[in-house]
């Protein structure tokens, strides 16, 4: 058996991962109406089969493991003359392109384009209602792709910051290590499985097979980039110990962000992003992290937890141990860099 810290063994605690909940999630039956007159109906359903992203580049293949089609059927109306179905639970969400609600049975979930001000503002609404519904809504329609894709980045990213906090504070605070395990490598392990399982929900998003000899390419780098980024926070944080979890999670945040974008690029066209491309993503996710941690970080002060299973249970101690508070604007976000040997 290989060692826990080395390349195999660090694969092999990879390859763990089921993916089996993703799949049973990504691969759920969908029912959906659209109702309204049959050109707009029409229009409708061509739009959700329409990517809202770049085509892929001539010659580009990709396979794809999608499961049947989904039941998507169409009405005039709602009301009983149109034969829309007056049993509950038929639909998973009944599109109105113009069909107006009389009729509509009691409990149908209908989202309005005309009351919702439009397309764009439909289609976000329903992610923002049926969350449980995104990953198999873009698998099966490739309008919600994009969409689904930016809200798995961020989740994520603003999971592994809140995980770095937490486990800053145990370092800060040695007595909460009682009830956090806290080393260097269950550290990294666990912010790059929240990473791989990412990536794998990416990559069903967008319609692709799950597994992990298909999705290597698209692995095999935060591989690579697991075991620099605790190097990388403590060089930044230096010997301020008790701010030290802030730039740590800022880093985790923006290097998750930078592997999500690194990953969405290619499954929208089939593009590896270079080096200067990996910079610039990091570095724009690690200026929008400083507001999202400061929150995080608020949240876990103020027992409130911060809305990512950290609970009230930790408070983060004052910034510093004599009162002064440590700007984090002084951390160099350019040294911890994806593509490189110290990437987070």
């Amino acid at each position: 058996m290989a060692k826990l810290g080395s390349p195999k063994g660090f694969w092999d605690i990879l390859k763990s991962l089921s993916v089996t909940q993703i799949s049973k999630e990504a691969n759920r039956p969908l029912s959906v109406a659209v109702v309204g007159p049959p050109e707009r109906r029409a229009e409708a359903t061509q739009m959700l089969f329409t990517p809202d992203e770049p085509e892929s580049p001539e010659g580009t293949t990709r396979t794809r493991a999608l499961p049947e089609p989904p039941f998507v059927q169409g009405f005039d109306a709602m009301t009983e003359a149109a034969a829309f179905p007056r049993q509950p639970g038929i639909f998973d969400l009944v599109i109105d392109v113009g069909g107006g609600r009389e009729g509509v049975p009691e409990g149908t979930p209908v989202y309005s384009v005309v009351e919702l001000d439009g397309w764009e503002n439909t289609l976000e609404r329903i992610l923002e209602d049926r969350p449980e519904l995104a990953l198999p809504l873009a698998r099966n329609f490739p309008v919600f792709r994009r969409r689904v894709g930016q809200r798995i980045i961020t989740q994520t990213a603003v999971a592994n910051a809140q995980f770095a906090l937490v486990t800053g504070v145990a370092e800060a605070i040695p007595i909460t290590a009682i009830l956090l395990p806290v080393n260097s490598l269950s550290d990294i392990v666990i912010l790059t499985k929240n990473q791989v399982m990412m990536v794998l929900r990416l990559a069903a998003a967008y319609g692709l097979s799950l597994d992990y000899k298909n999705r290597l390419k698209e692995v095999a780098p935060i591989l690579a980039n697991a075991f620099g980024w605790r190097a990388i926070a403590r060089e930044l944080v230096g010997a301020v110990p008790f701010i030290g979890f802030l730039p740590r999670a800022m880093i985790a945040y923006a290097g998750t962000v930078t592997v999500g974008k690194a990953a969405q690029l290619y499954y929208e066209t089939g593009e590896t992003v270079t080096s200067s491309q990996a910079r610039r993503l990091y570095r724009e996710a690690y200026e929008v992290s400083r507001d999202r941690v400061r929150a995080l970080a608020e949240s876990l002060r103020s027992g409130k937890g911060g809305g990512g299973g950290g609970g009230g249970r930790k408070r983060l101690p004052a910034a510093s141990g004599n009162g002064a508070s440590h700007p984090i604007e002084e951390t160099h976000p350019a040294e911890a860099l994806p593509g490189s040997a110290e990437s987070p």
